[in-house]
Order: C-alpha cells, then structure tokens, then sequence
C-alpha cells in the first residue's frame, strides 16, 4: 500500500489492484478498438499492449509532473499501446485506431463519472495524478458498469458512423484482371451483399456475366447464361487453370433458395473512389446472367467488408 499525497488529499493505492484494473481496463479497451477498425486481434499482443498501460498507471508514483510531461507522456503511452497491440500497416489505419481507443477511454471514463454522481455515491473519488486518474472509495462494479456502457456506446456509435461513412463511397470503379487481361466496370457499394466463399471465407462481389465476357471463356459464358447450372458440364468443360479458379457460392434470393452462384479468383482486383484506391486478389467474383442496374449505371455489387478493412 502506498500513499499519494496532494495538499492536504491523501488516497491509499494498492500497487497489484492498480496494475490488475488497469491491465484488464486497457485489454479489453484494445481489444473493442481491434474489433471497430477491423484490425487483426491477437491476444498475445493485446495482453502486452495492456501490460504497458498498467505499467504506464505507475507515474502516480513520482513527483507531480508539469502538465505538459504529464500530457506528452501518456500520448506517449497510448502511441506505444496501440503500436504493440495493432502494428501499423499504415498511417492510416494507425491513427484510426488510436482514435478509437481514445474514444472508448473517454467515454469510459466519462461512465464512470456519471454512475459515481447520478447514483449519488458520495464516497466515490475520482482524483487526477499526472494524467493518471485515482479512484476511491468506489467499488468495482461501477468500473465493470463502465466499461460495458463504453463498449456498447462506442460499437454502436462507431458502426453508424462507419456506414454513414460507407455510404460516401457508394460508386466505385473497379479494374478486374486475368491472365494479363483486365476489364473495367463501375461498383455500387451493396451494404446487403453478405456473400463470401463458403471455403476461403473471401468476400464476394457480384459481377454481371457479360461484363467479363472478353475476358471469359466462352464454356464459362455459355453455362452461365443458362437456367440451370450443370456443375460437372462446367468443370468438364474447362482447363486445369480455369477449373483452379472456380468456385461455387450458395446464396438465397426471392423466388430461389439454396441456389449456387458461379465464382471466379481473380488475379486482382483494383477498387477506387474519392477516398482511396485498394488493390487485393483476397476476392471472389459471384456471376450473375442477369442486369443489376436498370439503368446501366453499375455492374458490379461491391461487398461492405472490402471497404471496412482498409
């Protein structure tokens, strides 16, 4: 036990609980901003991402800091957290995700603070010590309360945001190739297409067949554009290197259950709109014998998942 002492303000700190709540706080305070960027989530580093912020809970220890150490540091603190959690793929998506973490610590924060008054828990403390917040008197259940209405608040915040976000981007412009050859068509970002390849788990965008017809083989096209899809005419049909490529996606329609979408692997795919160009081959492309636009503006369905990831 350790007192930290400020005028004539002494609060007791256990050094382990200090360090348990805050690893846990900032685990899973990590782990949410993982899962609202759609960044990869290792648990591994998660827990020393956590393990540096409790650690970093430590400065109440030394002498009061002049504010600005005080703030430059723990910036310092949450860069490295989420540079050990999350390796930056790029600056982007880095600072995207410091952002969230911000996000859920503040609002966590602010949670705690409203529980603390709103119920009238008069013994609670919240005192700051170099940019380090002590609490006292307060038990634990309202840290748990917390955390649980800033997951809630920034999950749900967040997704709106993002498919508000989303929205903007509708119209894509898509350059597909194979074999050195490449076709261009215009995308409409479909936040309904849920399809991906039941093997890989890729997600699907759905092309009209006769967009890719000069970049097709005619078996494909012609088995395509029939009613009825004769799997073993297909692949009867084809040659190894088309057959590699096949693959058959399971969908449900209107008028259709338990249908199966003819899909194709692209060498790769170049996805551009006003925001950003996305190059991946981790696509399949779902054929349909069928107009998607009425009025010709698109021929491709892009799937929300492409977009969210980058």
């Amino acid at each position: 036990m350790i007192k930290v002492e400020e005028s004539e303000l002494v609060v007791k700190v256990y050094l382990d609980i200090i360090l348990l709540v805050n690893f846990i706080m900032d685990f899973f305070l990590l782990w949410a901003t993982g899962k609202m960027t759609n960044l990869p989530i290792k648990i591994s580093r998660l827990c020393w991402g956590a393990i540096l912020g409790a650690f970093y809970s430590l400065v109440i220890f030394l002498p009061k800091l002049p504010v600005g150490i005080s703030f430059l540091a723990k910036n310092i603190g949450a860069l490295i957290m989420v540079m050990v959690a999350y390796p930056p793929q790029n600056v982007r998506k880095f600072v995207r995700a410091l952002v969230y973490l911000y996000v859920l610590s503040f609002t966590m924060g602010g949670a705690i603070c409203a529980a603390v008054y709103l119920t009238g828990t008069t013994s609670g403390l919240i005192q700051a010590w170099n940019g380090v917040g002590i609490l006292g008197g307060i038990h634990y259940g309202w840290l748990t309360i917390g955390l649980i209405i800033a997951l809630f608040l920034g999950y749900s915040g967040f997704h709106h945001l993002r498919k508000s976000w989303l929205q903007q981007q509708l119209i894509n412009k898509l350059t597909i190739c194979f074999n050195e050859h490449e076709v261009k068509v215009t995308a409409l970002l479909d936040t309904g297409n849920q399809l991906t390849d039941p093997l890989t788990k890729k997600p699907v965008i759905v092309v009209e067949s006769a967009v890719l017809e000069k970049v097709l083989p005619k078996e494909i096209m012609q088995k395509v554009s029939r009613e009825n899809l004769e799997i073993n005419e297909l692949f009867a049909s084809l040659d190894q290197g088309w057959v590699s490529r096949v693959r058959l996606i399971p969908f449900n329609s209107v008028g259709k259950s338990h249908g199966l979408m003819v899909g194709l692997r692209p060498d790769v795919v170049v996805i551009k709109n006003e925001r950003q160009e996305i190059i991946t081959s981790d696509v399949v492309l779902g054929l349909v014998n069928k107009s998607l636009s009425r009025e010709g503006q698109y021929g491709a369905l892009l799937h929300p998942q492409i977009l969210q990831g980058h």
